[in-house]
């Protein structure tokens, strides 16, 4: 495997992954702008919109069939939150040359395509053509609606509202629903162009040898824009601990209580923590999961999560309402006990035999090298999995216990099962 990145422009970067393995493409470029309240709808519509359609195929139907017919390639859109920024990503996967049955070019005819939706959308007068963008909104609107029934996943998007308060990483990246529903086919293309204009934008390019063609034709298109004031937000920021705990019930009906804590940090040393969430509630034989879900019987599940980019750490179970205070109470407990020493060297091991296993992971399909990369990227290196596999290694008990001190809770957010009226 080799990397390489290049500038193609000011703040714009190229990657290329090359993997001799792979019998297929991936281009990803990522749009990486600030996450507001105002915004966010509206940026993921217009993400959606360049996914489906363009200028000579002007439906989803039309576009897909192309597609197909290209030895069923695809073109895709996402919209994520990393900490304080929205990243919008359009996507690009296709089979390699080598395997075209009648030697077509099938790189030469997806760079075009997806040029095309990017460049030349399926627009005019300044505004989204409506059939296209009526669907990508609907698309939007219903992830919006679909998050409360994701109970686990909803009560975590409550606790970091909760804990974000005041900050980006509050907003969801699809917004809340009332700025959704105001977003039109106008307001919608101008958040389109101002992506091409403002945006950080990073492409990665997973290949099975070196495409010249590729960085040329991309160079072309994008140096040509027409780039303004870039949004130099930034990828990792710390988020401030609370004076005093922020704690929150909210009821719903649900047969299952959920518990999120909060737990955030301002030390630096960031694998340190990693390592430290990762022997707490990171994996089967975690602390969380051996004493306050087995041991105790406390919980359906427990288990943490850190989160670097905010230098932050949730914990979430699923709980009886009865056992909410004394799962409290033990979560605490446990990370006393890794701040005061009392795990083994087996722990450790443990650990570091699942973030090995986890990292030797990447590079299995062309996405885990974009996801790695990108990652890399916004935390400012470009360490491959075994260097910081290495840095892992080097992790002493001193600093896991260190990285357990510098936790302090910030937010407890509940979601509670209804009384039962009599």
């Amino acid at each position: 495997m080799t990397y390489n990145r290049s500038e193609i422009s000011d703040s714009i970067g190229f990657s290329e992954i090359i993997d001799c393995k792979f019998k297929t493409n991936l281009l990803k470029i990522n749009f990486i702008t600030e996450l507001t309240a105002d915004t966010a709808a509206e940026n993921a519509v217009a993400a959606g919109i360049l996914a489906t359609s363009n200028s000579n195929f002007k439906t989803f139907t039309e576009l897909n069939a192309k597609l197909a017919a290209l030895y069923g390639s695809a073109i895709y859109a996402e919209a994520k939150k990393r900490g304080d920024v929205q990243i919008l990503s359009l996507c690009a996967s296709w089979l390699d040359n080598r395997y075209a049955l009648e030697n077509e070019d099938i790189t030469a005819e997806m760079l075009e395509l997806f040029s095309d939706c990017i460049f030349s959308p399926n627009a005019k007068n300044d505004a989204f053509d409506t059939d296209s963008f009526n669907i990508r909104k609907k698309d939007v609107l219903d992830k919006i609606d679909s998050e409360i029934n994701n109970k686990r996943s909803y009560a975590i998007s409550q606790a970091s509202k909760i804990a974000y308060s005041g900050e980006p990483a509050e907003f969801s990246c699809y917004g809340e629903k009332e700025t959704a529903m105001r977003v039109t086919e106008k307001s919608s293309f101008e958040a389109y162009k101002k992506l091409l204009a403002n945006a950080r934008i990073e492409i990665l390019f997973v290949t099975a040898q070196h495409n010249a063609d590729v960085a040329e034709k991309l160079s072309g298109s994008f140096s040509s824009l027409v780039r303004n004031e870039i949004n130099k937000c930034a990828l990792t920021s710390q988020s401030a601990i609370k004076d005093e705990i922020a704690e929150v019930t909210q009821q719903l009906d649900v047969n299952q209580s959920k518990m999120v804590m909060v737990f955030k940090s301002l030390s630096d040393d960031y694998t340190a923590l990693k390592l430290l969430s990762t022997v707490y509630g990171e994996t089967p034989f975690s602390k969380l999961f051996a004493n306050v879900r087995e041991k105790l019987s406390l919980c359906y599940y427990c288990a943490s999560n850190y989160v670097k980019s905010k230098n932050t750490m949730f914990v979430d179970c699923g709980v009886e309402k009865d056992n909410i205070d004394k799962a409290r109470t033990e979560i605490i407990n446990q990370l006393d006990e890794i701040k005061n020493g009392n795990f083994s060297d087996e722990d450790i091991e443990n650990t570091l035999m699942s973030i090995q296993n986890s990292l030797s992971a990447i590079g299995d399909v062309p996405s885990s090298y974009t996801g790695w990369y990108f990652g890399r990227f916004c935390e400012g290196d470009c360490r491959t999995p075994d260097e910081v596999f290495s840095d892992y290694k080097a992790v002493t008990r001193e600093r896991i216990m260190n990285a357990a001190a510098s936790m302090k809770l910030d937010t407890v957010y509940v979601m509670a099962q209804k009384e039962v009226q009599d």
